[in-house]
């Protein structure tokens, strides 16, 4: 039996609007309800998720959030932190640098907005829609960011974030976690960081299993999520690379894909 079902947001628990589609959410609260713990596991900042987990009740339910591709797990219904990783100041001006040098715009965020000079890049302005956070435009990213933050992002057009991301990052191996999620975004956190070893970490302390747990993916970000959980499930919009490892794959973020997936598994008795 399926004890947990961990969700990616953008382009899997949301549509094309950016909205939980009605028999999704219904079918993931009665879940819930039901005592199926819900982790909604996201690149997206913390406060970027809080509109989902309220929709899904899992303020009542319960639930967790495991933000910033993992550098930060939040249980939702009592704000504990469960864990967190972070960068340096220091390393996130680095990696300032390093988006400059290659001609990209960098962002970071605190605990209620995104920090960039760059207010007119359009993949930012995108951030700020899809985490409904509004953006800080600040004159001198480095002044500004004198904190720890959970992670640096990196826009740039899809082509060329490609073509560069081996280069970008190659410094870095070992060191620091970098890889795209979106095809217009570089995820920069510390070494060790993804959905899968965050989540790892969770069920460990509930003492779930790992073959007593279901993932839903589509972006690249996804692709160790899919991997760790007992089912990992591809949305049937996701990138190749998350339908060739996922055990199944599911309808569209636009035809209620999870749900359809998980009365199936309902049907069967394994949830």
């Amino acid at each position: 039996m399926y004890k947990l079902i961990a969700l990616d947001l953008d382009g899997t628990l949301t549509d094309k609007n950016k909205n939980i589609l009605e028999e999704t959410k219904q079918e993931l609260i009665k879940l819930a309800q039901k005592g199926i713990i819900i982790v909604l596991a996201s690149g997206r900042p913390t406060a970027g998720i809080f509109k989902e987990a309220k929709e899904l009740t899992l303020d009542k339910v319960g639930g967790y959030l495991l933000s910033f591709n993992g550098a930060r797990v939040l249980d939702y219904k009592t704000n504990e932190v469960v864990y967190e990783q972070t960068l340096s100041s220091e390393v996130a001006h680095e990696m300032y640098d390093r988006a400059k040098a290659f001609g990209l715009s960098p962002l970071t965020y605190n605990a209620t907005e995104i920090i960039t000079e760059d207010i007119g890049d359009h993949w930012i302005q995108l951030e700020s829609f899809t985490t409904k956070m509004n953006i800080k435009h600040v004159q001198d990213f480095k002044k500004e960011v004198n904190f720890d933050v959970n992670k640096v992002l990196i826009t740039g057009e899809p082509a060329y974030v490609a073509q560069i991301l081996d280069e970008f990052k190659a410094p870095y191996e070992g060191k620091m976690s970098i890889y795209r999620s979106d095809p217009y975004f570089i995820e920069c956190m510390a070494n060790g960081i993804d959905k899968a070893a965050s989540l790892d970490v969770l069920c460990k302390k509930l003492g779930i299993k790992q073959d007593e747990t279901i993932a839903f993916g589509d972006g690249y970000n996804d692709l160790s999520l899919i991997e760790y959980c007992g089912y990992g499930v591809a949305m049937e919009n996701a990138v190749d690379e998350v339908k060739e490892r996922a055990n199944y794959i599911t309808l569209s973020n636009n035809d209620n894909g999870i749900a359809y997936c998980l009365k199936q598994l309902e049907e069967k008795g394994l949830i």
